[in-house]
């Protein structure tokens, strides 16, 4: 009776262990703490390269908007200050400009790519519950943030471009450490049931001043977009390279848009899938309208990044330029990922089983009964 409540009881315990791993296969470190709050990030020498409102730790990366690499070296957590030791400039891929005739450029006349049919763009957003104040009238609308407005923008622009895109508004309340854990069950369903996948984009916004997002755009109130990608998983490069593309792209054409690129302790469940990626559009201060227009700006950076076309700078009318896709197959980056799951999840079994029902019973489960002579020995 003793060896059965024993085996109970460290089975229980390997669960929990497996639960525990799991969560933390899902970690991303955002902002959980009870006011809003944000780290400013210092270079060496005491200048401010940018806020962040999420928690920052050493080894994390920034690239600022001028591509300037940085390292998170040193930490000051009672004062959210962060500094960076510069590391060096980034170089993003050449985008080749190509000769036009024309002096205006309107953002719904831009070039429609015809991309992969076959190739989808997916969307979801982590913290559904994100608002935006002016337009919200609160930082956060549990079930139907306005966030979701935005990213249904985001969708509506990729959709008239002649992306294959859809997009998943799940709740994924409350706003803490889990959230990531249950919007993994909402990007795992989107991948089962839309294959290929071209990109899968988790949509935010930040949680900053409002001064640091404020732009205006083809003489448009918009606010500027942060890429965030997790370097804890085997997608890491090939996400950062769609990051860098993406902002080579959005220097020509719309510049200030992208307004740099964080690379975070996290995964944010990018190691589902590869060119997956993490944006915050604008900040919980500006307009959700704003948002929304720079969401429509996105579409087009991100449809010509991924897809190829022509694309028109919103600065130089008479400026084009034309970008290449991105050739598609079925990824193992998003079935690596999925499977992991599968194998932390199998191994907790078995070892709850190997505890609770002793080494040998569990070999005849799996193996097939033995003769009760041998079981015996």
């Amino acid at each position: 009776m003793r060896m059965k409540s024993k085996g109970w009881f460290m089975g229980i315990i390997i669960l929990l262990l497996t639960v525990f791993i799991m969560s933390n296969y899902a970690i991303a470190d955002d902002w959980y703490e009870d006011e809003l709050g944000y780290y400013t990030i210092k270079g060496e020498e005491g200048d401010i390269l940018g806020l962040m409102g999420r928690e920052i730790f050493v080894d994390d990366e920034y690239i600022t908007e001028n591509n300037r690499y940085y390292r998170i070296s040193s930490i000051d957590k009672d004062n959210r200050i962060a500094i960076a030791t510069y590391i060096d400039d980034i170089e993003l891929p050449e985008i080749e400009e190509v000769a036009i005739n024309g002096s205006t450029c309107a953002v719904d006349t831009l070039s429609v790519v015809a991309p992969n049919e076959d190739a989808h763009v997916l969307i979801y957003c982590t913290h559904s519950d994100e608002s935006y104040v002016p337009s919200d009238g609160t930082p956060s609308i549990v079930g139907s943030g306005g966030i979701l407005d935005v990213a249904q923008s985001f969708n509506d622009a990729l959709k008239s471009q002649g992306v294959n895109v859809q997009i998943d508004k799940t709740c994924h309340a409350p706003h803490d450490a889990g959230a990531y854990r249950r919007s993994r069950n909402t990007a795992i369903r989107l991948i089962k049931t839309k294959q290929p996948v071209a990109a899968l984009f988790d949509v935010h916004r930040d949680a900053v001043p409002k001064e640091q997002y404020d732009i205006n755009l083809a003489g448009q109130p918009a606010t500027r977009v942060r890429i965030v990608i997790g370097r804890r998983n085997q997608n890491r490069q090939a996400n950062q390279e769609l990051a860098y593309k993406i902002k080579a792209v959005a220097d020509k054409t719309y510049p200030g848009l992208i307004k740099d690129i964080y690379i975070g302790k996290g995964m944010y469940n990018q190691e589902l899938s590869p060119r997956s990626l993490l944006f915050e559009i604008g900040t919980y201060e500006n307009n959700k309208e704003a948002a929304q227009t720079s969401a429509k700006f996105l579409a087009d950076v991100v449809s010509k990044s991924l897809f190829g076309g022509t694309i028109k700078s919103v600065e130089k009318p008479t400026k084009e330029y034309k970008t290449t896709p991105i050739t598609y197959e079925k990824s193992k980056g998003q079935s690596k990922g999925i499977l992991w799951l599968v194998v932390i999840l199998a191994i907790g079994i078995v070892g709850y089983m190997f505890i609770s029902s002793g080494g040998r019973e569990l070999k005849a489960k799996i193996l097939g009964s033995r003769k009760d002579g041998d079981n015996n020995k």
